[in-house]
């Protein structure tokens, strides 16, 4: 799939395009619902089907608090490319462009450069400087300037409509079983090998500790998992482990540094570096809180009962 930080000017030539536009943090079905329905116009008229997003999102610029961000912009766009969308604009939502009335994003973003032949959004969409364009004020606009909207229903669950917010909860709560038919696929942390430290191989158990943009993370303490490398050729197989989230109180931070929430995965079997991978991964249970131990001999006896009970769930799932 195509990507573009820019809005370019598309020629005459170019196949007009079916343009879903939204945040779409989390790519909840909520969010694939409008993804799918400008697939779906595309390939009936033969267009091209893309995404318009905001990174970052709307309330940087009007000064609003940010919600934290559910997953790699990576995944995110992988999650489009996999539902047959050819083409992204990640675009930063900008004063300059909150300013703009909703009849001149209409003339000269959707129509003027991007030359849209239709636009997919969810239900209650708003745009246009103070959020005063509707729906309805797409549709005029669309009868206007030659272009056509599709307005997607929620998709319920629970009897309510699914959301990031929603999402965020089951996230943090460490509902990740609901995290996942919220989403139609697991929830995953998407992160490099970073080098860390390096206490867990002397202590008998390497960790790969991941760094990544996603701010929202399952509770802290102890988790079984599975994950996986992520490359450009593709992905490697599953590797099971046992992993720590959270701010590891047995180790005393550096002179000067204040403890962070870090992602430290122990692979169960694994043999080689990992340093520099981008690794996927996927947390299924929590074993245990986080605990603060009184030297690290104690803390590698514990992690060996911690790998120990992740086999043996593991195994079961």
């Amino acid at each position: 799939m195509r990507e573009a930080s820019t809005l370019p000017l598309r020629g005459a030539s170019a196949r007009p395009l079916v343009l879903a536009i939204g945040v779409f943090d989390g790519m909840h079905l909520g969010h694939q619902a409008v993804l799918k329905a400008a697939v779906g116009i595309a390939r009936r008229k033969g267009w091209t089907a893309a995404a318009l997003t905001f990174d970052p999102p709307p309330e940087a610029a009007l000064g609003l608090p940010v919600p934290p961000r559910l997953e790699h912009p990576d995944e995110q766009s992988a999650v489009m490319a996999g539902l047959g969308l050819r083409e992204l604009y990640r675009i930063p939502f900008t004063r300059a462009l909150g300013r703009r009335s909703a009849e001149s994003f209409a003339a000269s973003v959707l129509k003027g450069r991007l030359r849209c032949g239709a636009v997919a959004v969810g239900r209650g969409f708003r745009f246009g400087a103070g959020a005063a364009g509707t729906v309805e004020t797409l549709r005029a606009l669309g009868a206007r300037l030659g272009f056509g909207v599709e307005e997607v229903a929620p998709v319920l669950g629970g009897g309510k409509p699914l959301s990031s917010t929603r999402l965020r909860q089951a996230v943090q709560e460490g509902r990740m079983d609901a995290a996942g038919r919220l989403l139609g696929r697991p929830w995953l942390y998407r992160g490099v090998v970073v080098r860390g430290r390096r206490l867990g191989r002397t202590i008998g158990f390497p960790t790969a500790n991941l760094e990544g943009p996603q701010e929202v993370l399952p509770p802290r303490g102890v988790w079984a998992g599975r994950c996986r490398m992520v490359s450009r050729s593709g992905h490697s197989r599953w590797w099971a482990f046992a992993g720590n989230l959270g701010l590891r109180p047995t180790v005393k931070p550096l002179p000067g540094q204040e403890p962070l929430p870090s992602v430290e995965l122990h692979l169960l079997g694994f043999q080689g570096g990992l340093e520099g991978k981008t690794i996927e991964a996927e947390f299924l249970r929590r074993l245990r809180p986080e605990r603060k131990f009184g030297s690290l001999a104690a803390l590698s006896a514990q992690i060996g009962r911690d790998v120990v009970a992740a086999r043996k769930l593991l195994g079961k799932l």
